[in-house]
């Protein structure tokens, strides 16, 4: 970490004599620091931040595609277009990073507390995001389950002024899509947001269409001292699903679906709605609250090469309640920030299949206290604890016919340090703990056979440094994190297990420079080492974990109204999926390079965009599967080949 810090000032001090004449770059409002709106990052932890720029930059089409590549972010999409569960993975998960990398929006968790089905991203357009706060590292203190290798917080778009447009895309594999929204903020301080999103594509594989719609509806009032507001998401997702291919298959024809997944689909329908306070209690204190509910149908057929399978039910019920009192106080010529506040969720969850029905009445109940205390002008110290319960009611077809009670309750806590030596710089350390309840398909195996599972518990130790001046910035983030009882699926067995003692250690670096008026350059690079410690595997790889990638960006604005975008991504080989024993061939590590371009001129925007220009051939994911004859073999979910898009749009002021 020492060697780190000093090439990022040798970096810092070379860059500063170069391009002295380059304009400063501005700051952004953070949330996930505090869990409130900050200026800056006050606590001990490695935040990036994804500005609407940069999105609109991108040229990406979805969050999917938008965080492939990020530092310290691993994406995994099983048919390339960002639907269908993408999985997005902090710290080195693997397949159960769905329920180890925390997603919200907004500050509302996305994550399933009740089973294991992934954060749904495709509930939210582009269109709609202001920004994205990505938490590097555990954050177990300030949010609690399921922040064990981190958290992407989405910031949604709040009405500013008039503002209505539409865009229309084109692309590869007769894909469509129209999107509309239209915005306004009024004397008397109401506005409101209304957008839609509409999408279709036959996707790059057979048997993967999907059919898309998104409805957003935002009304706000602000008022002296404070802000009201109501929102309503509705999304219907119908997709046919292809699933993976045995290696034979992919060397015949990537773009196939095996026969027996003819008829399998999900169709979902999800209704999001919150309502929140925002109020100013006086010069030192404010309380903010939402209200939030999630409601998600889905019915879905998923064969097995054996044999195909009828349809399933699955119903999702998700209340929310996170009340909490932020203090701003003086203190030692700084400010004191205290955050107390609580997480209540409330699951109703039910899922009616051929292998047997589930229903789960969870309830979780947690609170938190965090402190950011400045020492003097330059030191300030971070200190919090967390309270949490689970309290589980499960009944299963076969483990639990005549219904179980299943509860738990932890405390964690968390320790950090930030120094700023001067305006530019930034170092921090921290210790948090961390924490997951396990689920109810953890608690059961496909056979009905009860796991006996330990809910997972850890600490992640972390040491960093930022540096950020008038012409770039730099970053460099060193990690240590140890969990007890780690749940993992071993798909030999059908079951979830508590693995033995596993660390995950790491290092982030990230740079930026504006190397002139016109270009700006972003380089990022992760290594993650993720063993298991003791027990049969010791000393192995975790499935579905690069230990190497990076990502080189390009920005280039040749005229003030076109913007040119370049994005290099490398990611390293990985296991398959519940490959522990690390004994069948590895997925291949491969380059990828995107180009896109966006053209403005009175009102109207034109852009293009390239996948994988080179037309590289790799797959995302893997696992190990069962072939019809019930042989363990390897599978693969093959990514596009090139592909292309063009989109139009006009902005209305």
């Amino acid at each position: 970490m020492k060697r780190s810090i000093i090439l990022l000032s040798i970096l810092a001090m070379v860059a500063d004599h170069a391009l002295a004449e380059v304009p400063t770059m501005l700051g952004t409002v953070v949330v996930s620091a505090t869990r409130s709106e900050q200026p800056t990052v006050p606590t001990p932890a490695s935040i990036s931040v994804i500005t609407s720029e940069e999105i609109e930059q991108s040229g990406s089409r979805n969050v999917a595609e938008l965080l492939r590549g990020r530092a310290g972010i691993q994406v995994r999409d099983f048919f390339g277009d960002g639907s269908g569960g993408a999985v997005f993975d902090l710290r080195g998960f693997g397949a159960t990073a769905v329920s180890n990398t925390l997603i919200m929006i907004d500050g509302r968790r996305l994550n399933n507390g009740a089973d294991i089905g992934a954060p749904d991203v495709t509930t939210l357009s582009l269109k709609n995001i202001e920004r994205i706060e990505i938490i590097q590292g555990s954050a177990g203190t300030l949010f609690g389950n399921q922040a064990v290798g981190g958290v992407i917080n989405i910031i949604t778009r709040r009405p500013q002024e008039f503002h209505a447009d539409v865009d229309l895309a084109i692309g590869s594999y007769d894909s469509r899509t129209l999107t509309a929204s239209i915005s306004d903020r009024f004397a008397n301080g109401v506005s409101y947001r209304l957008a839609a999103e509409r999408r279709t594509t036959d996707n790059y594989r057979d048997n993967n269409s999907l059919d898309y719609e998104n409805l957003v509806g935002r009304l706000d009032y602000e008022y002296t001292s404070g802000r009201v507001f109501a929102e309503v998401h509705r999304t219907n997702e119908d997709m046919e699903t292809p699933a993976a291919l045995f290696a034979n298959e992919l060397d015949a024809d990537r773009r196939q679906s095996a026969a027996v997944y003819a008829n399998d689909f999900q169709d979902t329908d999800t209704t999001l709605s919150r309502i929140g306070l925002s109020h100013f209690l006086n010069d030192s204190w404010s309380f903010d609250m939402e209200l939030a509910y999630r409601d998600v149908d889905r019915t879905f057929a998923t064969s097995f090469r054996t044999g195909a399978q009828p349809p399933a039910d699955q119903t999702r019920d998700v209340y929310t309640l996170t009340p909490r009192f932020i203090g701003v106080v003086p203190m030692n010529g700084g400010e004191a920030q205290f955050t107390i506040g609580a997480d209540l969720e409330t699951t109703d969850y039910y899922l009616n299949s051929s292998i047997g029905m589930q229903e789960v009445d969870q309830r979780i109940y947690a609170y938190y206290l965090q402190g950011v205390l400045p020492i003097n002008e330059a030191w300030s110290v971070t200190a919090g604890a967390r309270r949490a319960l689970v309290r589980n009611h499960i009944t299963d077809s076969f483990a639990f016919s005549g219904g179980e009670n299943l509860d738990d309750e932890i405390t964690v806590g968390t320790l950090g340090m930030v120094y700023r030596p001067n305006v530019d710089w930034r170092l921090f350390a921290r210790i948090d703990e961390n924490f997951r309840f396990a689920k109810v398909d953890e608690h059961t195996s496909l056979f009905g056979v009860t796991t006996g599972l330990k809910n997972q518990t850890g600490k992640s130790y972390e040491i960093g440094g930022e540096w950020s001046g008038d012409y770039g910035s730099f970053k460099a983030t060193a990690y240590r994190l140890k969990l007890k009882d780690e749940i993992s699926y071993n798909p030999a067995t059908f079951q979830n297990v508590n693995l033995d003692s596993t660390t995950r250690k790491g290092l982030i670096l990230e740079a930026t420079a504006m190397v002139s008026q016109d270009t700006e350059v972003g380089f990022n690079y992760h290594y993650v080492d993720a063993k298991a410690d003791t027990g049969i595997f010791a000393g192995n790889r975790v499935p579905l974990v690069a230990e190497h990638s990076a990502t080189l960006l390009l920005d280039y604005h040749p005229l003030h109204n076109l913007n040119l975008h370049a994005e290099v991504k490398y990611v390293g080989d990985q296991v398959l999926g519940g490959d522990f024993a690390n004994a069948f061939p590895k997925l291949d590590d491969f380059t990828v390079v995107n180009l896109s371009g966006e053209y403005r001129i009175n009102g109207w925007r034109f852009g293009a965009k390239v996948n994988n220009l080179f037309d590289r051939e790799y797959s995302d994911t893997g696992s190990t599967g069962f072939t019809a004859g019930f042989v363990l073999a390897d599978a693969y979910f093959p990514a596009p080949e090139r592909n292309f898009w063009l989109t139009a749009g006009y902005d209305f002021y």
